[in-house]
């Protein structure tokens, strides 16, 4: 009799047992099917994943404006239409994130900064250019060399299409040889100054440079 009790007893234990183990994989198998699409759909945007700070702005072409300032012969303030008119150029280059991930062959149409610059004429002391988003919260900064760069431009097309908000309609800063924290989006001012500004992420702790991986 008392056998019995403790045969079923045991069985209890190891249906128990076996239970617990049953639900801990299928918890985990749904928990890893939750990530797992939500890592896809952050991959459906353009094949970047959307990080941010700051909210996606809202934009108006017939009221947005680029200000360029600071220490410039002339200070300069233009509207998307007329951005648009400026010299452009395309480019195919790849797209780095500090996390680790990265978009290949990315296809940009923009206007390089030595266009903007010629516009406004730099004066002898401005070394750094910082760019500013449109909120206000978010900047970074290079050099004026590294800004004249053949691959560095504001690019104001992706992919043969016009910016997305999330990618920083209208307008963004592209630097592919530095992660993409480098590459403000949304930016709305330009300033040349004599010293360069701590950027964002660089104010906590991210490197100046910014240079990816070799």
């Amino acid at each position: 009799m008392n056998k019995g009790k403790e045969s079923r007893s045991v069985f209890r234990r190891i249906s128990r047992r076996k239970f617990l183990i049953w639900l801990g994989i299928f918890l985990g198998i749904i928990l890893a099917g939750i990530s797992l699409f939500k890592e896809m759909a952050i991959r459906t945007i353009n094949r970047f994943r959307i990080r941010s700070v700051e909210q996606t702005p809202s934009f108006d072409p017939g009221t947005w404006r680029l200000a360029i300032d600071g220490l410039v012969d002339k200070s300069l303030t233009i509207g998307y239409n007329d951005l648009l008119k400026l010299k452009s150029e395309e480019q195919i280059s790849d797209f780095h994130c500090v996390e680790g991930w990265s978009v290949d062959k990315v296809k940009w149409k923009g206007v390089r900064l030595r266009t903007l610059f010629d516009m406004v004429g730099l004066k002898p002391e401005a070394g750094f250019v910082t760019f500013h988003s449109a909120s206000g919260i978010y900047i970074d900064s290079l050099s004026i060399r590294e800004a004249l760069e053949p691959e560095v431009m504001l690019a104001y097309m992706l992919n043969g299409e016009p910016l997305p908000g999330e990618q920083g309609m209208p307008l963004r800063l592209v630097m592919p040889r530095m992660f993409g924290y480098k590459n403000v989006k949304w930016v709305n001012r330009i300033t040349l100054t004599a010293a360069q500004e701590v950027g964002y992420w660089e104010a906590l702790g991210y490197k100046m440079d910014g240079v990816t991986y070799p």
